[in-house]
């Protein structure tokens, strides 16, 4: 794999995404990462503990931990990313929250430095998986948590939707998809919760809201689809708690 073609094309990709940005919202699924990060991720005293948000994107985690009280940082390779999460401070006067224009697997940060890290969506993109994996084990404090969310392996997902998730994993970047198993063993680390999302129902409703271009149903899709959120097959994502 060319790793520098494959970053710079990430960064065009994400920087022409975030553009489209207009206004800081927040979509239905988004708000139940929110709800697992506020019940299963954080502490009791978590107003006195740091989160890094590794590839912030749309900002929705930084932010919201931030509303929260949470000391937050947001980090991203897309400098629209950053430009987004920099207004949206403004816009809430969110003093807790910094952020970063930095690589996953080079964090400008300190050992040991932060209580808790989110990875939504990134570890798949990375070609220094190891490297990445390591660094964000650096930063994190003993008895820290990592919220990671990543693809779901094909063997666990419907047969007949093999292509369209293959032909998604080549337009959106994704190098590998992964399962508790083989997380859990790449970061050393034990697992204390799992949950999988996007399971047929929500991927169906996905592609007709995006078709007709509605989003009435978007709420009641995600209902559906937390009620088998500890069921692995027929799934599209894992994400995963893991304590260091």
């Amino acid at each position: 794999m060319d790793k520098k073609n494959h970053y710079k094309k990430q960064k065009a990709y994400f920087n022409k995404e975030f553009s489209s940005v207009s206004k800081y919202s927040l979509e239905s699924w988004q708000k139940n990462y929110i709800e697992k990060i506020n019940k299963y991720l954080l502490d009791k005293d978590y107003k006195k503990k740091t989160l890094l948000d590794i590839g912030t994107g749309t900002g929705y985690v930084a932010i919201e931990s931030a509303k929260k009280g949470v000391k937050v940082i947001g980090c991203d390779l897309s400098v629209k990313a950053i430009e987004n999460l920099k207004k949206y401070k403004k816009d809430f006067s969110l003093n807790n929250l910094t952020f970063l224009k930095c690589n996953a697997e080079e964090l400008p940060l300190k050992n040991e430095s932060v209580n808790y890290i989110v990875a939504n969506a990134i570890l798949e993109h990375l070609p220094k998986e190891e490297e990445a994996i390591n660094e964000w084990k650096r930063v994190l404090k003993k008895n820290g948590k990592i919220f990671i969310t990543v693809p779901l392996s094909l063997k666990s997902i419907w047969p007949f939707l093999w292509p369209i998730n293959i032909f998604y994993d080549k337009r959106l970047g994704h190098i590998r998809r992964y399962d508790k198993r083989s997380l859990e063993k790449k970061f050393g680390l034990k697992s204390v919760h799992v949950f999988y999302t996007g399971h047929l129902l929500k991927v169906f409703g996905t592609i007709l809201s995006l078709i007709l271009r509605i989003h009435l149903f978007d709420e009641y899709l995600d209902l559906q689809d937390l009620k088998k959120q500890h069921i692995s097959y027929g799934a599209s994502n894992i994400s995963l708690i893991l304590r260091k």
